[in-house]
């Protein structure tokens, strides 16, 4: 009696355990699999399947993207302005996250000649675990929209709080748009915000209690970032030195913005600033100025930031100092990377929201992840060129979590739908 062919055994095996092997290819290869039979394609078409993948429960995904991607058609073509030929010049950012929810942004652009139709932004808002999803009402079009910055908090106004809220939980959410202060220390910022509640965008004039800069190059990289459902996004001055941290909270103090700090010698520092979040704590991350790294390879470096104490003006204490030429290169490919990068910025960076020790961040066209106790530096995906769209030039990386209770998609008040 003859052995049984390969591909027949590989048909017996159970989804779960093809599934564990299907996890540990890379993104571009998994896809490629999904011809092999429909059986294959429907597991790997799948929202879950790419939960999964890599990072078991996280997704790691770069900011931009487009419908025409291989990874838009997998993981969003549930979304109908996304559904291939259905809006053929829809292009779409992922603009912000929160547990297994996502923010996007899009826009089409005024065309008077032909159709006499105006241009509009327009925000949805999207589980793509559950596939439930929402868009916000238009926006007219901004053609100056890089003076704008966009943060999404979420706050639980219904959950177990015995389960600390992980578990049956409703949100109401807002979205803020906050737009560039146009004369040098203004005590004054417009924003435009979207409010779950009343399904309606209003404008808004906030105080603050010192004087902010223009958005800059760092800032405008930097974002926004959410804590404790209230917005951060750092202040700059036009030389590109951090003068402080904006906070926002849209839920209990929408009148008025406060200030934080950095750590004591920091304004003097030229380089680039983000931020990050972990367990609720405010985590920045500083580099020197390219320029800097001409002084030798101990330069070649980035720091880690945690404010502690934070309901009480807060305190920054240094969590780690990383150097390059410490770090463990897992892949051929890095070393090259490393090498020959003269001024190897953490680009995206995102904490692992369970593991203090796991940290992401961008190298060119790579997705790293860095274990901050071994030093070990590992490829978690590349990042593709794609002829509509350039991932190269994403600004953020977000970590989809799967969660134990999917958070649901608030939807609009009754006279929205």
């Amino acid at each position: 009696m003859g052995k049984e062919p390969l591909h027949e055994l590989i048909n017996k095996l159970p989804d779960a355990l093809l599934l564990e092997i299907l996890y540990r290819l890379p993104r571009r290869s998994a896809h490629r699999f999904k011809s092999v039979s429909k059986h294959w394609s429907s597991l790997i078409s799948n929202p879950y399947f790419y939960c999964f993948r890599s990072t078991k429960k996280i997704l790691v995904l770069p900011s931009n993207n487009s419908g025409d991607s291989d990874f838009g058609d997998d993981f969003l073509n549930f979304l109908p302005c996304i559904k291939r030929g259905v809006r053929k010049d829809y292009h779409y950012i992922i603009t912000a996250s929160f547990n297994d929810l996502l923010l996007l942004y899009s826009e089409v652009k005024e065309d008077f000649i032909l159709n006499f139709k105006p241009g509009f932004c327009e925000y949805c808002v999207c589980n793509p675990l559950t596939k439930q999803w929402i868009t916000l009402p238009h926006l007219p079009f901004n053609s100056n929209k890089d003076d704008v910055i966009v943060g999404f908090a979420c706050d639980p106004y219904s959950c177990d709080k015995e389960q600390g809220c992980k578990t049956h939980a409703h949100y109401r959410y807002k979205v803020v748009r906050i737009h560039s202060p146009t004369q040098p220390n203004t005590t004054q910022l417009r924003m435009k915000i979207f409010s779950s509640d009343t399904g309606e965008w209003c404008n808004s004039v906030v105080s603050s209690p010192r004087g902010l800069n223009s958005f800059n190059l760092i800032s405008k990289n930097a974002g926004v970032v959410v804590c404790n459902a209230m917005l951060h996004w750092v202040d700059c001055n036009y030389e590109g030195l951090l003068q402080g941290i904006v906070v926002f909270d849209p839920f209990n103090d929408a009148e008025r913005c406060r200030y934080i700090d950095p750590p004591i010698g920091f304004s003097s520092i030229k380089g680039s600033v983000s931020l990050g979040v972990f367990r609720g704590h405010l985590r920045m991350i500083q580099h020197p100025s390219p320029w800097s790294y001409w002084y030798g390879p101990n330069a070649r470096s980035f720091s880690i930031w945690e404010l502690e104490d934070y309901d009480n003006g807060g305190t920054w204490c240094l969590k780690h100092k990383v150097y390059f030429k410490d770090m463990i290169l897992e892949h051929p490919v890095l070393a090259k990377l490393v090498k020959e990068s003269s001024s190897p910025i953490v680009l995206l960076p995102a904490f692992h929201p369970n593991d203090e020790k796991i940290f992401f961040f961008k190298l060119r066209n790579y997705i790293l992840r860095c274990n901050l106790q071994t030093m070990v530096l590992e490829i978690v995906d590349e990042l593709e060129k794609t002829r509509e769209n350039l991932v190269y030039n994403a600004k953020s990386v977000f970590l989809l979590e799967q969660q134990s209770w999917p958070t649901p998609v608030p939807p609009l008040p009754l006279k929205f739908k």
